[in-house]
């Protein structure tokens, strides 16, 4: 995998980068990968403690046997957009993105390395081409790159924060018609399985900002619209949490339980540049059926479901 270090990036330690760049890497685990001589600047061995500059590339090569992404092709996906650089899906609720052990099955990347089997070198090991991600229980649209190049640039506008992004949710509460959430993500510990919302909190805060529009309400429940230029882990769930309306099922940030033990988050539009051409890509995809039976269930309705 190679990528371009961006002037966000510049001046971090090359450990620090590579666990950056590389989802649930650890520091420490980063830092053998460097030690191991897997890890170049601009064609030399990298150090741990290497302070990487813009403009220079990082290559990384994984340790054999670390891409094990076995192909499933007995899930399928629904493609809502594909040409020769990227892919985007419909992502069903109630299935990993990733997997979250070598062992796993049915993830979204196993379905996406069983169509484009070039994907398994692309990206991190076990994530192969994803981009981002989405909760196991988020349903909607997932990008990912066909090729390393386009995985780079991929990666380049989401941490520029060039990509838009609309969600609907269903939430707890009465909330406002508008409102907006700017305050920062930050996670307990590495391994830690939830953020926290506020300054000073955590590890590393994050930059993390929800406008969010209130589509209905009916007694204790609201459907709303959320906007996000910015993609903290669990950014909608906790924004929603912290002002005091949890989606609902979503236990983990303190919403009322649902009896099929799920919560309902829904990735419905984006909005970014495509990683060869430059020109604005627009996708939409409508809720699924079990969101929108709830929507009906709770007394709810829902505009344009596109």
């Amino acid at each position: 995998m190679r990528l371009k270090v961006n002037a966000e990036a510049s001046g971090t330690r090359l450990d620090v980068f590579v666990a950056q760049t590389i989802s649930d890497l650890s520091r420490k685990k980063a830092a053998l990968i460097i030690e191991a001589g897997q890890v170049l600047i601009d064609g030399r061995k990298g150090r741990k403690g290497d302070v990487v500059v813009a403009g220079q590339t990082v290559t990384m090569s994984m340790p054999a046997g670390a891409n094990s992404v076995l192909p499933d092709d007995d899930c399928p996906i629904v493609l809502l957009y594909e040409d020769e650089h990227i892919v985007a899906i419909n992502k069903p609720a109630g299935r990993h993105c990733a997997l979250l052990k070598s062992s796993d099955r049915g993830t979204v990347a196993q379905v996406l390395v069983a169509k484009y089997p070039a994907m398994t070198e692309v990206g991190p090991p076990l994530e192969p081409g994803i981009a981002h991600r989405l909760d196991y229980w988020t349903s909607g649209i997932l990008l990912a790159a066909k090729n390393s190049k386009s995985y780079a640039a991929l990666r380049r506008v989401f941490q520029k924060h060039d990509v838009r992004k609309q969600y609907l949710a269903i939430c707890s509460g009465n909330p406002p018609n508008s409102f907006f959430i700017g305050e920062p993500i930050s996670h307990p510990s590495r391994r830690a399985g939830h953020v926290m919302v506020g300054e000073g909190k955590g590890r590393s805060a994050t930059r993390a900002e929800t406008q969010l529009s209130t589509e209905d309400r009916a007694g204790e429940f609201a459907l709303v619209r959320a906007l996000c230029s910015t993609g903290a882990m669990h950014q909608v769930r906790a924004h929603l949490a912290h002002a005091g309306h949890p989606l609902i099922g979503d236990e983990q940030y303190g919403g009322p339980p649902e009896p099929d033990g799920r919560f309902y988050l829904h990735a419905q539009r984006i909005e970014f540049p495509h990683p060869a051409g430059g020109e604005r890509i627009q996708l939409c995809c409508g809720a699924p059926d079990d969101f929108l039976k709830r929507v009906k269930a709770l007394g709810l309705n829902l505009a344009s479901n596109g």
